[in-house]
């Protein structure tokens, strides 16, 4: 089993990484491939796709998550280590890994805006429209 503390753990290990359109290592990876490579690295899920433009079809992109065995949940629920789908603009298509500091909520994300994997605090501004929870997960 896999804790909680650990994809947070293995998310953490990807700051810093460029942020790179369908990248999938340390050269660059977007904010699927983050979801992808700590899954990956901890043996939850091989599920892996990179049919999706840079503004990708948000009902396929939700559609992505649940392909690879997430479960999806009431984001009111997530805890550290589940997945955050956000709304920017008008669509869902942005994606982290919920992880906490200092009490407060965060999310570990490759940002483009940024050029690289990030962490920072939840806000409204990006707000949350699905989350999923991997199987396999111990709390």
């Amino acid at each position: 089993m896999v804790t909680r503390a650990a994809i947070v753990a293995a998310a953490r290990g990807w700051l810093g990484v460029p942020w790179r359109h369908q990248g999938r290592s340390r050269a660059g990876v977007d904010c699927v491939g983050l979801v992808v490579v700590v899954c990956q690295g901890l043996g939850l899920s091989d599920y892996d796709s990179t049919v999706y433009g840079r503004d990708p079809d948000p009902t396929r992109f939700l559609g992505h998550f649940a392909a690879g065995g997430a479960l999806r949940i009431n984001p009111l629920e997530a805890q550290d280590g589940d997945l955050l789908v956000f709304r920017q603009s008008a669509f869902p298509c942005h994606a982290g890994i919920r992880s906490t500091q200092y009490g407060v909520p965060y999310v570990i994300h490759a940002h483009m805006a940024h050029r690289k994997v990030v962490e920072e605090r939840l806000t409204d501004q990006a707000p949350i429209v699905a989350a999923y929870r991997l199987p396999g997960i111990e709390d």
